[in-house]
């Protein structure tokens, strides 16, 4: 597989209350990987998985990656400089690579 992107792995940090009401934590930084993104829909997910979730893309993975999970965030820096943050919502193939599907945040 060509992989034409790095994005960054990151997981949500703990929000807290403050004496001014509630702090959203900060994302944590797991580590940066190679991978391909794709777009995809929710008419796709459905038709190849039986998964009927809200998506815009699929990201494709060469080997298995154990940071990633639902609820994952992935980041990562387009062609016109702008970061892309997508969250993980289905993980369909769970072997040597893995294909994850992500909706945009």
């Amino acid at each position: 597989m060509k992989c034409d992107f790095t994005v960054g792995i990151y997981v949500k940090g703990e929000g807290h209350n403050t004496s001014r009401g509630w702090v959203p934590g900060q994302d944590e930084h797991i580590k940066d990987i190679d991978c391909d993104i794709q777009p995809y829909s929710q008419e796709l997910l459905l038709k190849e998985y039986g998964y009927d979730i809200k998506v815009n893309k699929m990201i494709f993975i060469d080997n298995f990656e154990p940071n990633i999970k639902i609820g994952t965030i992935l980041k990562y820096v387009n062609k016109q400089g702008v970061t892309e943050v997508y969250e993980v919502k289905a993980i369909p193939w769970d072997d040597e690579y893995m294909e994850v599907v992500c909706l945009g945040i």
